[in-house]
């Protein structure tokens, strides 16, 4: 990671952050504590926020966070390329005191190079986290970091549209498969794809790999070694022959198609169903406030291989080298309380992974129970290379247009000799 960070800045750059921030006073409670002692607590911390969608809720948080602890300063920067700023800002030797990053390759490359501090044995990471999601985002057996909520994906679907087309969930791969035949056969395009954004084809493949053969990294590894090849790998070819019979039910011209295209097009009715992760609820809500929207899992190929993807969304960390350490680790201790956490639940919706937190989103119930049984997966992508995910998201871009399995097996073979040499 410190060869990739230091290859990306070769060049000078200017960085410019937008600030929000507190004022001063004693702290009531010490940092990773919930007792009554009153300790002193100041400083001035930055956040390096990477999901600028919630800088407002952050907003309110560090409002919230300053009325217990107006000794903090609490800079909160969102400059929506936070890889590119914090590759810079690491190999400056500038790092900020807090960063939050989703769970994938190049974030937490930055805690195997030494860039965060251990938070293992803080408190309020063994009270207030649940026992799953701290065993789940250790790297190499240890925690770097606050796992806070997690995304999950799953069939966003127009519950008018199924209903008067009397369509029933779908609980295997060929019953959405029927219920793409069936709406198609009333006039209505099924799935509202949005291929012109990779970003969009990537997060539909790495769930199916996770679906279908529970891909936890293996694989790419072994065909970077010599070991094994996609074209040989069945599980990976289910892979995409799905993707293929699933686009069968999208738009003719989805390859033209948009992010916000298709968010336009599921919420005014022109698609019955949207693939998406629990992020665009409200993107949609805000599309057609009136839409009588709801989400089911994506099925498996059959009912009892039907699982949910998850991944940790919101992490926060601490760098090593913060000069203001024991301000950030009260920052992180108050965040994880149940009653603080559940604040941030109620005004953001997702999945928490800390306990005594409920998230009353209705439309994520039928998923929320699947996870609650332990049917679940994380999404792959973290434990490939950091240059796998732009391999995958651009050969299935070219299945989509080809519909060729065969090609797209042989230049996923390619590309993970590619992402792979470049470690």
């Amino acid at each position: 990671m410190k060869k990739l960070v230091a290859l990306i800045l070769c060049a000078a750059m200017c960085l410019s952050f937008a600030a929000c921030g507190g004022e001063e006073a004693p702290a009531s409670t010490p940092a990773g504590s919930s007792g009554a002692e009153e300790t002193s607590v100041s400083g001035e911390i930055e956040i390096l926020l990477h999901k600028v969608e919630i800088n407002e809720i952050m907003n309110t948080m560090i409002a919230e966070f300053n009325k217990e602890y107006p000794d903090v300063k609490v800079v909160l920067n969102a400059p929506g390329d936070t890889s590119t700023v914090l590759q810079a800002r690491a190999v400056a030797n500038d790092m900020p005191d807090i960063v939050t990053f989703p769970y994938n390759t190049s974030d937490l490359a930055y805690a195997r190079d030494g860039f965060y501090m251990d938070l293992t044995n803080e408190a309020f990471m063994q009270e207030n986290v649940t026992p799953a999601a701290l065993e789940s985002n250790k790297i190499d057996g240890v925690n770097y970091f606050l796992p806070y909520i997690s995304n999950a994906y799953g069939v966003y679907y127009n519950v008018d549209i199924f209903e008067e087309n009397g369509i029933e969930i779908p609980t295997t791969m060929d019953e959405l498969y029927a219920a793409g035949e069936k709406l198609q056969a009333a006039g209505v395009t099924p799935i509202a794809f949005s291929d012109q954004e990779l970003w969009t084809l990537g997060h539909l493949g790495d769930r199916l790999m996770g679906l279908i053969f529970d891909d936890d990294g293996t694989l790419f590894q072994q065909i970077a070694a010599g070991e094994a090849t996609a074209t040989e790998h069945e599980g990976m070819r289910t892979v995409a022959e799905v993707y293929l019979k699933l686009h069968e039910y999208g738009q003719p011209d989805s390859l033209g198609v948009g992010y916000e295209q298709a968010i336009s097009a599921f919420a005014n009715g022109e698609a019955a169903m949207m693939l998406q992760g629990t992020w665009l609820l409200s993107l949609v809500k805000s599309a057609n406030p009136d839409m009588n929207v709801d989400v089911f899992p994506l099925p498996g190929m059959t009912a009892e291989e039907t699982r949910v993807g998850i991944n940790m969304d919101l992490g926060l960390a601490i760098s090593e080298t913060s000069e203001n350490k024991e301000a950030a680790l009260a920052f992180l201790a108050w965040m994880s309380e149940a009653e603080n956490a559940q604040k941030f639940a109620d005004m953001e919706g997702s999945p928490s992974l800390l306990n005594g937190v409920e998230v009353a989103t209705p439309e994520f119930a039928k998923m929320a129970e699947l996870i609650s049984e332990g049917k679940s997966f994380t999404i792959p992508r973290g434990y490939w290379a950091p240059s796998m995910v732009n391999e995958l998201q651009n050969a299935l871009q070219r299945l989509v247009s080809s519909k060729d399995v065969d090609q797209f097996l042989k230049e996923l073979d390619e590309g993970v000799k590619v992402a792979y040499a470049q470690g």
